[in-house]
């Protein structure tokens, strides 16, 4: 189902043996929470409720470790900039498309086309993970720890379930990664966490254990995004879904069968969009960007060449997760896609969302031309940022 529809992050919805349930990613109860001012360590900032590595609460200057992931095809070049810059279908009778997709009609930009952030935060501060145990939400993690930026791993728990197998690449001494505890259904939980980073990406959604779609992609993201307008945190990212504004759609309709999904998410980004739209004064700086990824896979990355973004919710495909998690994490050096929303995808698995559920159980290829008049391409991920439309 992820694959065909581009369910949620962070959890599987369907038993597939016989009944409909929500997959828990953790199922350990949350933590009492304190809310504590912010200490520096070393020269990394992090909330001083966070835990090192060994799982003991941060209070003072210790050293901890870094995940690392395979990397990227390209490098050097976009680690380097990102370290010192980064800112703030289903159908049942669907056909499947039959006929070459001409390239030539979505604009490829090239690096002359490129757009760099101007905004600048203390490089020092963390990426906020928010749903850190979900598939995509530790691709998020992984990707930037391996960019060598510190990130904050969270869940309900404060336990970060991927922290022995990724940290044990990484060198004792480093203090880039922390695990936190963190529940967006209960506010008072988020500010201790949230406060100082340089931005936050929400990678959370309904499971059995976390709460309903109501609860964690609607209210819950509303609750983050207030927590990060409060802690002037420069951008909020949020891993929404395809499909998710087309009420009519195969998509739409076969995924909101699980706990009103969609129509909670596309609730969620609507009352983030007018929040963001309405600052208050001296506000004016933060911004959120909305990734509305496609059928999720669990493929190696194929990079940014391999990327199709597209605005309108007209079209969608397959992705992988680490793909999603470099789109999450590269944007944020992007003033481009401040302020916007869109879709991602691989571009030779495009098709209409009318369509898009079949080709992507069928695991097809682009084969007819369907073309938005949106689509963005681009050889670097400034060039695919570039041009993006702001949310109206």
């Amino acid at each position: 189902l992820a694959v065909a529809f581009g369910l949620p992050c962070c959890n599987a919805f369907v038993n597939v043996s016989t009944k409909h349930s929500f997959v828990s990613h953790n199922s350990v109860p949350l933590r009492k929470s304190t809310i504590v001012p912010t200490v520096t360590l070393s020269s990394t900032t992090f909330p001083s409720g966070s835990k090192n590595l060994s799982g003991s609460t941060q209070a003072n200057n210790d050293s901890s470790e870094v995940i690392e992931s395979p990397p990227l095809e390209n490098d050097a070049n976009r680690r380097d900039f990102l370290r010192k810059s980064i800112t703030t279908g289903f159908t049942i009778a669907g056909a499947v498309s039959t006929t070459a997709f001409p390239s030539s009609l979505v604009p490829i930009a090239t690096a002359a086309d490129e757009e760099v952030s101007t905004t600048s935060t203390s490089s020092q501060s963390p990426v906020i993970i928010i749903g850190a145990n979900g598939r995509t939400g530790t691709e998020c993690v992984k990707y930037l720890a391996s960019s060598g930026m510190p990130v904050v791993a969270t869940s309900r728990s404060g336990t970060y379930n991927a922290l022995e197998e990724v940290s044990s690449t990484l060198p004792p001494s480093s203090t880039l990664l922390r695990e936190a505890a963190c529940d967006v259904t209960k506010p008072e939980t988020l500010t201790s966490t949230i406060q100082g980073s340089k931005a936050v990406i929400f990678a959370a959604s309904a499971s059995k254990a976390g709460g309903t779609a109501a609860a964690v992609d609607n209210t819950g993201l509303v609750n983050v995004a207030k927590a990060c307008i409060e802690c002037n945190v420069p951008r909020l990212v949020i891993v929404s879904s395809g499909g998710v504004s087309k009420p009519d759609s195969p998509v739409y309709l076969f995924l909101n069968i699980f706990g009103n999904i969609m129509e909670e998410k596309i609730r969620g980004e609507d009352a983030v969009r007018e929040m963001y739209k309405s600052l208050p004064s001296g506000k004016n700086g933060l911004s959120y960007t909305v990734v509305r990824p496609g059928g999720l896979t669990t493929d190696p990355p194929r990079g940014v060449a391999a990327v199709e973004l597209n605005q309108g919710d007209t079209k969608s495909g397959r992705i992988s997760r680490a793909d999603v998690a470099a789109i999450c994490v590269e944007c944020l050096s992007s003033d481009a896609a401040a302020g916007t929303t869109f879709e991602c995808y691989d571009a030779d698995t495009a098709a209409p969302l009318a369509s898009v559920g079949m080709s992507n159980i069928m695991k097809a290829k682009t084969r007819e031309a369907f073309v938005s008049g949106k689509e963005r391409r681009g050889e670097t991920w400034g060039a695919l940022f570039s041009g993006l439309e702001k949310d109206v």
